[in-house]
């Protein structure tokens, strides 16, 4: 699958309507599912660190991102996250 959006943020709000701004590290597919892996803001707290994954479905003009829960499948993610990024130092 193509990248679902060429921005490089996505703007998130929480459940008291926050406004969060999280940088987008990486997008790939995983077991017939695509990937958006996100970075927290710059201005994040240290312990604020890990990337977050969320699966992707629809078109880019309107997608819905659903978080990755499962820990093994997370473990999986970061692996293959770590992989590309380092293929592209």
């Amino acid at each position: 699958m193509e990248e679902l959006t060429n921005i490089q943020v996505i703007v998130m709000e929480d459940e008291d309507g926050k406004e969060t701004e999280y940088q987008i590290a990486d997008e790939f597919d995983y077991e017939g599912r695509h990937v958006i892996a996100l970075c927290p803001p710059e201005n994040a707290a240290e312990d604020e660190d890990e990337v977050t994954f969320f699966f992707c479905e629809g078109t880019e003009e309107e997608f819905e991102m659903t978080p990755v829960e499962d820990k093994v499948t997370i473990e999986a993610l970061a692996n293959i996250l770590e992989e590309r990024l380092l293929a592209r130092g």
